[in-house]
């Protein structure tokens, strides 16, 4: 059986040669064919490529915070939609309910505020009438126990120097009633009883006087004027004598008036002096005062401090306000929750974007997008594809040459002869390691400006360019022959089988060619591959002989030489020579 395969490969292999030099071979006589390029500038590339997968820049699930029944979805997977487009429509009803109780349940928690804040202001004010009112009885408590300590201290002497005067006042009444009596009386008495007799002498004068003077008229020896002079004077003595007689005779009586004034006196004197030494028991009072003010003003002291006490009310009240207020802020905040629930009936696209998948359909009731334990239903996914990215995994070995900023050639499965620009915008810090492979994941940004539809999740391979000179000189990487330090190629002469051997100077080597500094110009042909035309020959021949002689003679199979001329330098061999270049193919310097 193996043998069997080993036959059909032969066959296929020595097919492959046969058809190789019937198509190339130039001369039936010659032995060796060599195979040329020219020299061509163009574009000297190098780089490293990763395969990977195209993702949109961003990628949201539009979800409803609001719940119900789906009743319209205006997208389907592929649709463009711009920001503010429809993209459904859920059924109002349960949420309208919602947002009418929210505004009721903030309604009432607002009138809940305005009273507390009422009860707060009235409180205060109560607080500072009390202390008010407090503090001013305390302090007129004071006042009044500083008056009733002084009153203390001096009613021992007010009441000493009261009976002291009312005494003195007793005994000068006494002494005066004495005086009265021994004195004043005695005198009196004389007095008016000696103006009497007087009186009564002068008016008995005066009688015998105007009766002597009327004998003296009668008798011619006076004159009428001494009479009438006489008669004046009898009558003045006789209204004198009158009046004293009328004292007299009521000089007992005002003497029994002025003892019974002295005796009232006294008696008042005395009774003063009583009350005065009575008085003595203010004493006791006042001190008892004091003790009542003393009271008063513990009391006025105790009322403050419970006024005082008493603002802790305001406090409380202040918090229950303050608990108003924040019930307030809830409701609102519910109220505000029901708003955005109500308005969330209709979803619209936050941004511009294509919807990439659709999760449900209509008619679907979906729950309240916003609780502790659902974050919402998802409606339908949306990706901006405004900018694209690729994310490929670069091995590890590559890595080195991949740095941020970066050019980047992207080709996709779907559009394999377009190239699209692209620029690595961010490379992975750390490497993952799956199926044996350890690479690093890169991020490429697909630059504007592609002629191409991309959409994502679609394949694409990035280039990533490590070299990049244009309108160079360049050659096959297999026509250079490296000899030491010295660089070579094979050129064609005027006999096309025999090239002449030409030093030149190479530069730099890239995907699909090396770049020739010196030694060659612009149409020169090299030679990228020999062909050993007898080998090919004896080679076709032992697969023809074994084919009809079942096996190789000697059990050996065919031979292959190479006359490769690469950088390796010049390998000798019988057979035919077609190199695949540094890094790349041969590219444009391809045999002919």
């Amino acid at each position: 059986m193996n043998k069997v395969f080993w036959l059909i490969g032969l066959l296929v292999v020595g097919g492959g040669i046969y058809w190789w030099y019937s198509k190339s071979a130039t001369s039936a006589e010659g032995d060796v064919e060599y195979r040329y390029a020219k020299a061509e500038k163009g574009e000297l590339v190098r780089s490293i490529s990763a395969t990977g997968q195209l993702v949109a820049s961003t990628t949201v699930d539009i979800k409803s915070k609001a719940g119900g029944k789906i009743v319209r979805l205006a997208v389907d997977e592929g649709s463009l939609v711009k920001k503010g487009d429809l993209i459904a429509e859920i059924d109002p009803a349960d949420t309208k309910a919602s947002y009418d109780q929210a505004s009721a349940d903030l309604t009432s928690a607002q009138a809940r505020a305005a009273q507390a804040q009422a009860n707060v202001k009235l409180q205060q004010a109560n607080s500072v009438t009390s202390v008010q009112d407090a503090q001013a009885a305390l302090d007129t408590a004071k006042i009044r126990l500083e008056r009733a300590k002084m009153e203390q201290v001096r009613q021992p002497a007010l009441t000493q120097a009261s009976i002291r005067s009312a005494q003195a006042a007793y005994e000068e009444a006494v002494e005066n009633k004495k005086k009265l009596e021994l004195v004043t009386i005695p005198q009196r008495r004389r007095d008016v009883q000696g103006t009497f007799d007087k009186t009564k002498a002068d008016f008995e004068v005066a009688t015998a006087e105007l009766q002597r003077q009327q004998r003296l008229l009668d008798q011619g020896f006076t004159t009428k004027q001494s009479v009438e002079k006489a008669t004046s004077a009898l009558a003045s003595a006789k209204a004198s004598n009158q009046l004293a007689k009328t004292n007299l005779d009521n000089l007992e009586r005002e003497i029994s008036a002025d003892l019974l004034a002295a005796t009232t006196a006294i008696t008042r004197a005395k009774a003063q002096a009583d009350q005065a030494r009575a008085n003595g028991s203010d004493t006791d009072i006042q001190t008892k005062n004091v003790l009542e003010s003393e009271k008063a003003v513990r009391v006025a002291e105790i009322n403050l401090q419970q006024a005082r006490d008493a603002t802790i009310n305001d406090k409380i009240r202040g918090e229950e306000y303050r608990a108003a207020q924040a019930s307030t802020v809830r409701s609102r905040v519910s109220v505000q929750n029901a708003m955005v629930q109500l308005e969330s009936t209709t979803v619209l696209a936050p941004r511009d974007g294509v919807v990439t998948t659709k999760y449900l359909e209509e008619g679907t009731i979906i729950p309240p997008g916003t609780s502790t334990f659902a974050q919402g239903t998802s409606i339908v996914q949306l990706s901006d594809v405004n900018t694209m990215f690729v994310e490929c995994a670069v091995v590890e070995a590559d890595i080195a040459q991949v740095r941020v900023g970066q050019k980047v050639r992207i080709v996709t499965e779907a559009f394999k002869g377009e190239k699209v620009g692209g620029v690595v915008e961010r490379v992975n810090p750390a490497a993952k390691t799956e199926n044996n492979i350890t690479a690093v994941k890169v991020r490429v940004k697909v630059l504007p400006g592609a002629k191409i539809r991309l959409l994502p999740g679609m394949t694409a391979t990035c280039e990533f360019l490590t070299l990049e000179k244009k309108d160079v000189l360049l050659i096959p990487s297999q026509a250079v022959i490296r000899e030491g330090e010295k660089t070579y190629v094979q050129v064609k002469s005027s006999d096309p089988k025999m090239p002449a051997r030409k030093e030149i100077k190479v530069g730099e080597v890239g995907n699909e060619g090396t770049e020739v500094l010196d030694g060659l110009k612009e149409g020169d042909e090299v030679v990228t591959a020999t062909i050993d035309l007898k080998a090919l020959r004896e080679t076709q021949e032992k697969m023809q002989a074994a084919q009809e002689g079942g096996g190789l003679a000697g059990g050996q199979g065919p031979r292959m030489g190479t006359r490769q001329t690469g950088a390796g330098g010049t390998r000798p061999g019988a057979g035919m020579s077609i190199g695949g270049g540094s890094g790349g193919g041969a590219g444009r310097a391809g045999g002919r």
